[in-house]
């Protein structure tokens, strides 16, 4: 505000600019890039500060002369010329309408209109500058739609019949009155010059909205103010004949009540008859109400005062406070979200002021001649600033969009976790958790006698290996003979040893292609290249997306000389996953799979509907017996050493005759082990098992293989990976089971 007046302190220092700043900063980085190269001697970013060196070559400082229009073409500026120039303009206005108002024109009234005119100007520039392209028709909408300019439009309106009345004679008092009721107008213009306040912005934007709900509110106490004015007009006064007499009785005395504004004229201790006129004669003075013989009112008092008594406490009482009521309310629903919205309507007072002309007004009319000759005369194109809307390159969009869905990713999970820990949602937890125990506890009290029954037929089995075992010893150390017998086994084979295996469940990972994304490739060091959730379609350019390539030793076929040729023929159906090659499958492109489940009844009398799991090693989990299968084969062989020979050769007979062998699930599985080239299909197959089957004790136990097998519940509780539990709710959907 000091260069503003003293415009030789920019060449000073005493200001500084951006463009200053910029150079500066580019001229320190190269600096210190240059001293670490000097002092470590290497040279593999010389080449990527190149482009930073070129531009620095085109970052020049500001001469005197660009100064000097930086600074008067600065919003901020521009701002600061306007408020002051408002400023003199109503200070002029208000000088004409109190003291320079002639028959003819002054000269101060003269500058007053082209001060005016410069204003119109201006609404219309404003009105045509498209800036962003939207168009005349969208561009007139989203004027008219803000209230700053209804209330320019307005106060040029009013301005404009102020001045044709004034120039007219017998109208000359009434464009006066025009005149100081547009003056009221542009004073309540001056409030937009607060929006740039961060204190007062807020305030009036709270304003705007208690106006609105008063703007309501005033259609309820409408009702009562004429129902009592028109009531209380009606019974003091006798046929008043002259319409502002009644007006004033009937809606300006009851609205004065409000304020505290009691009349005299319904009391007879306080009637005065010379303060009225008889017959109405006297415009000065209201009509008299009706009188008695002896020149007293004849209306009842008792009536009148009692409808005033109830007309205060509905009004005064109960209608005031409720609006006080709504503004609180308003207040309160508005004051978390004021801020927000001060700040966008900051950023369209700055973008306003960026586009108008370095002049204020009256002075601007000549940037507006200006802009007329040089776009109707000469025809020449706007020049369309990008301050506002500027186009990023390719990869810094793509950077800017990772950025955003990370941003994103964190404030979901701050609000998820600021709602976990609020009193509403531990109420919701806990009524849940109690349910579960409660469901729970009913199952166990269901089957609490089979387990019973089940828990002392293996104690009683652990007594008699115990007595075989004691008689054992007692014999060995009887006679030395017996004791190269073998020892007996103390323990059968009844799944204890899985027992703590149980309660490690797999969380479920929601999402698609969530699994063959992670961070790093299972069982290697091997890092996947980050993909967003919004760059995982192939569809999508991505063109910073270099993912690196891994292909374990074991995986199979191995890929000559021309393997990039061979690697762009195939491409992950699921979208990129940060990483090419085989990596730990055995081919490229699908790998098939098959999985088997293996379904039977329960021993217990609710008959539960059990699947068959094997524990994976390499996994660490429990998983569907299944594997991979070359061409020509319906099974894998891996299945025979779990599964009983016969049993193996049964189910590989009805799938290829089509029988009992159903098919619920064939198609692109979220494995960990995927990658863009390579990927793994999976065909899930269900066999039933009767309680009749000539095959139900063979799968009881692990059947002598060196892996572990479990009969597990279909139920949510599976203990399975995500995309297995999945298949799982496929079986429940095949047999009507809840799962």
């Amino acid at each position: 505000m000091i260069c503003m007046l003293f415009f030789p302190l920019i060449f000073t220092g005493f200001l500084i600019f951006r463009r200053d700043e910029v150079f500066q900063r580019e001229t320190r980085k190269s600096e210190e890039m240059k001293t670490m190269e000097t002092i470590t001697g290497s040279t593999l970013r010389t080449n990527y500060k190149n482009p930073d060196h070129a531009s620095l070559q085109r970052l020049k400082p500001l001469s005197c002369w660009s100064r000097l229009a930086g600074l008067y073409d600065s919003p901020q500026v521009k701002f600061y010329w306007n408020i002051v120039s408002y400023f003199a303009f109503l200070f002029l206005f208000a000088v004409v309408l109190m003291i320079d108002f002639q028959p003819l024109p002054s000269a101060g009234e003269l500058l007053l209109y082209i001060w005016l005119l410069s204003l119109v100007c201006e609404e219309v520039r404003q009105l045509f500058h498209d800036p962003d392209g939207f168009g005349f028709h969208n561009k007139a909408r989203m004027y008219i739609q803000d209230l700053w300019n209804i209330l320019d439009v307005l106060s040029i309106i009013i301005f404009i019949a102020g001045l044709v009345c004034r120039l007219i004679p017998q109208f000359f008092y009434t464009g006066k009155i025009l005149l100081c009721i547009d003056f009221i107008v542009f004073c309540l213009r001056l409030m937009a010059i607060f929006t740039i306040s961060k204190t007062l912005g807020p305030k009036i934007i709270i304003v705007r909205r208690m106006m609105t709900d008063m703007f309501f509110f005033m259609f309820l106490l409408s009702i009562w103010v004429v129902a009592y004015g028109v009531a209380k007009q009606g019974i003091l006064i006798h046929n008043e004949n002259r319409l502002d007499w009644i007006l004033r009785g009937a809606l300006y005395d009851p609205y004065l009540i409000i304020f505290g504004n009691v009349p005299t004229n319904i009391d007879n201790a306080e009637f005065d008859i010379n303060s009225c006129s008889m017959n109405g004669t006297d415009p000065l003075k209201p009509k008299c109400p009706v009188l008695n013989e002896n020149q007293t009112p004849a209306f009842p008092e008792w009536l009148t005062i009692l409808m005033l008594c109830v007309y205060l406490l509905f009004a005064n009482i109960l209608l005031l406070n409720l609006l006080i009521a709504i503004f609180n309310f308003t207040f309160q629903e508005v004051q978390d979200n004021t801020d927000t919205i001060w700040k966008f309507q900051r950023y369209e007072l700055i973008k306003e002021f960026h586009s108008r002309p370095a002049a204020p007004p009256p002075f601007i009319l000549l940037s507006h001649l200006y802009l007329f000759v040089k776009s109707m005369v000469l025809c020449r194109p706007p020049v369309k600033s990008k301050e506002f809307k500027e186009e990023l390159p390719l990869t810094e969009e793509e950077e800017l969009l990772s950025w955003e869905a990370l941003i994103k990713d964190q404030y979901l999970q701050s609000s998820q976790q600021e709602q976990s820990q609020s009193v509403e949602r531990r109420i919701i937890d806990t009524a849940q958790k109690v349910t579960t125990i409660n469901d729970r506890l009913e199952r166990e009290e269901e089957g609490s006698s089979a387990a019973m029954e089940k828990r002392l037929s293996r104690l009683e089995e652990q007594v008699i290996q115990s007595a075989k075992a004691l008689q054992w010893i007692m014999d060995s150390m009887r006679s030395p003979d017996n004791a190269a017998k073998e020892a007996p086994i103390l323990f059968t084979a009844d799944g204890e040893s899985s027992e703590g295996l149980r309660n490690m469940p797999e969380k479920d990972k929601g999402g698609f292609h969530i699994s063959a994304r992670q961070f790093q490739y299972p069982n290697t060091k091997v890092v996947r290249f980050p993909v967003p959730e919004e760059k995982v379609p192939w569809e999508v350019s991505f063109t910073s997306y270099m993912p690196p390539h891994y292909a374990s030793e074991d995986s199979g076929d191995h890929v000559d000389g021309s393997e990039s040729e061979a690697l762009d023929n195939y491409r992950n159906p699921g979208g990129r996953t940060g990483m090419k090659g085989r990596g730990a499958l055995s081919c490229l492109g699908p790998n098939l799979n098959v999985d088997l489940v293996l379904t039977r009844l329960g021993d217990s009398k609710r008959s539960v509907l059990e699947f068959l799991a094997v524990w994976d090693e390499s996994q660490a989990a429990w998983a569907l017996p299944g594997g991979p299968v070359q061409s020509g084969e319906n099974l894998p062989v891996m299945l025979m050493k779990v599964l009983d020979q016969k049993l193996y050769e049964t189910i590989n007979t009805n799938i290829k005759e089509g029988t009992k062998v159903k098919q619920v699930f064939e198609g692109y599985v979220d494995d960990s082990r995927n990658t863009d080239n390579a990927w793994v299909e999976t065909t899930v197959l269900t066999f039933h098992l009767d309680r009749t089957s000539p095959f139900m004790d063979t799968v009881a136990t692990s059947h002598g293989s060196s892996q572990a097998v479990q009969w597990q519940e279909v139920s949510g509780k599976a203990q399975l990976c995500s995309n297995q539990r999945d298949k799982v709710r496929l079986i429940a959907e095949l047999h009507n089971r809840k799962f």
